[in-house]
């Protein structure tokens, strides 16, 4: 049986005498051993997110944008699902492909410099509560961010490090929603489902149309 003298640092079990990694085999049994306090049985990183109401977030923003055009995509409250795929899977991973929610804290902005075509979302407090389907073999426990995109980098950062990118188009990976039906991969694979791309679509086309009626 092997003993190691471990320190523990962003994530990671390194040896002291050697400095080097620890990699532990998936689904082993390992046995720990320190004083009381060294175990943390609640998420040791605290991170104080403050969701702002309607009227403080569009304030906020309009200081912090000065010189950008605002467009409102959802409201605090509203839900989301978004898919995370592995390139491949390995020994510890039962699927593949996961499913997971996404809720708004706080109201979700997209913003543009005048003159300029492109639009980029807002920082938006939100957090995934859910894994609606796939399986971890563990609990899955709620993740927190400070927008979208960071949403999904921290759930892949989380629980499926160094197996994909945690980077992603949070236009185009996060689907409103459903109000009727019971949101799957296979639902939302099987036929176009409004993501946020569309929607930014239909904001961008109804403003065009706007403008020409002015100017007729």
């Amino acid at each position: 049986m092997k003993n190691f003298e471990v320190t523990f640092k962003n994530g990671l079990l390194l040896d002291k005498q050697t400095g080097k990694r620890i990699n532990l085999k998936p689904f082993e049994t390992y046995y720990l051993q320190g004083d009381d306090n060294s175990f943390l049985l609640e998420e040791y990183i605290k991170t104080d997110y403050k969701p702002l109401d309607a009227s403080q977030k569009l304030k906020t923003l309009e200081n912090r944008h000065n010189g950008y055009e605002l467009k409102q995509l959802a409201s605090a409250g509203d839900k989301f699902v978004f898919r995370v795929g592995l390139g491949k899977r390995f020994e510890e991973d039962v699927v593949r492909e996961y499913l997971f929610d996404a809720a708004l804290q706080e109201d979700l902005y997209m913003k543009k410099k005048h003159n300029k075509a492109s639009w980029t979302l807002c920082n938006c407090v939100c957090n995934s509560p859910n894994l609606l389907e796939g399986e971890l073999g563990f609990p899955f426990q709620n993740v927190e961010a400070n927008s979208l995109s960071e949403l999904f980098a921290n759930v892949v950062s989380t629980y499926f490090n160094m197996k994909r990118s945690t980077a992603c188009n949070a236009f185009k990976t996060f689907y409103y929603y459903p109000k009727e039906d019971r949101p799957t991969l296979y639902w939302l694979k099987s036929s176009k489902k409004l993501n946020l791309d569309l929607k930014r679509k239909a904001i961008v086309i109804n403003r065009k149309q706007k403008e020409i009626l002015k100017r007729n």
